[in-house]
């Protein structure tokens, strides 16, 4: 990863939006620093979410708010959606986490009435406390139930995994662009058992996008491949030395090919992958009602670490 030094004239505003990809290795310092400094609680970004999230956009300015410090990027709060509030601190930063909810609020109720809702949300992870204490005091309510988060130790022996019969799992060094970015669309239309219609648009310049961003690993870019030679399912793996945490982000089956514990297989092959670039922690997380999900990847090996929940707080104009 490039390195930049955060204490230039980036340092000198206290927060300001994300403005383009000169920005992004800072997100991605912070995201690392924050993944390492909050374990074992689970940061909001690790490294690879941080790219997987701002592929395509990353050149652009976004919405989200960059709070600085001495050492670089201190708080990251994210608006997403209708009204909900992605927001991390380092340990440095965690004092100004409700400066930072109180920044977003402000934008909130600054939009025209019509593109916002009565309420605002921000996520918060069951275990983290102190987080659960700071929405108390700024007003916020626990709501619905909103991810659920899984881990996998590392440390110890990984016993490999044997797949279907005439199925391999491989990486995506050398595979065609158009042929991997074909698969992540396969994985990721026909999801209506998640309420989601219509297919993905991930094209294959989005593809080769992602491959030009850093943390990105075509050895960690993993891929299942069936006996006639086409790819199956498909998932990214993303290291971070730092933490001696990885992360997967996405991982998705072809419609035909679901039900069959292929990822499974493929995630196995992964955190091998990772237990050998060091990795002490494997981390995978999806939607509270992603049912088929969870059941994959508590068959994987992983296990439940935390639930997060929506705390909701009416706005007031």
């Amino acid at each position: 990863m490039t390195t930049t030094d955060t204490r230039g004239p980036a340092a000198q505003s206290p927060a300001r939006r994300y403005a383009g990809i000169e920005d992004l290795p800072l997100f991605i310092d912070f995201a690392s620093r924050s993944t390492a400094e909050r374990g074992p609680l689970r940061a909001r970004w690790h490294p690879g979410d941080v790219v997987w999230q701002l592929n395509g956009i990353a050149d652009r300015p976004q919405r989200n708010r960059l709070y600085f410090g001495p050492d670089g990027v201190e708080v990251a709060a994210w608006v997403i959606g209708e009204g909900e509030l992605w927001i991390e601190a380092t340990a440095a930063g965690q004092a100004r986490v409700a400066e930072a909810i109180g920044g977003a609020e402000a934008w909130w109720r600054s939009r025209p009435p019509e593109r916002r809702s009565a309420t605002f949300s921000v996520t918060a992870g069951g275990q983290d406390e102190a987080r659960i204490r700071t929405l108390e005091a700024l007003g916020y309510s626990k709501g619905a139930p909103s991810g659920v988060g899984f881990s996998m130790d590392l440390t110890g022996p990984l016993p490999p995994v044997e797949g279907p019969d005439g199925f391999s799992v491989r990486d995506s060094v050398g595979v065609d662009p158009p042929l991997r970015a074909a698969a992540h669309r396969a994985a990721w239309s026909h999801l209506e058992h998640l309420n989601i219609h219509g297919e993905s648009q991930f094209t294959t310049e989005r593809y080769v996008s992602l491959r030009s961003l850093p943390v990105y690993d075509p050895s960690l870019d993993m891929l299942v491949v069936a006996p006639d030679g086409t790819f199956v399912a498909n998932c990214i793996a993303w290291a971070d030395a730092r933490s001696g945490v990885g992360v997967f982000e996405p991982v998705g089956t072809a419609l035909a090919f679901r039900g069959r514990r292929l990822v499974r297989f493929m995630m196995a092959e992964a955190v091998l992958r990772l237990k050998a670039r060091g990795m002490r922690e494997a981390r995978v997380g999806t939607a509270h009602f992603n049912a088929a999900a969870i059941a994959a990847y508590l068959a994987a090996g992983f296990v439940l670490a935390d639930r997060s929940h929506m705390w909701t707080k009416t706005m007031m104009t």
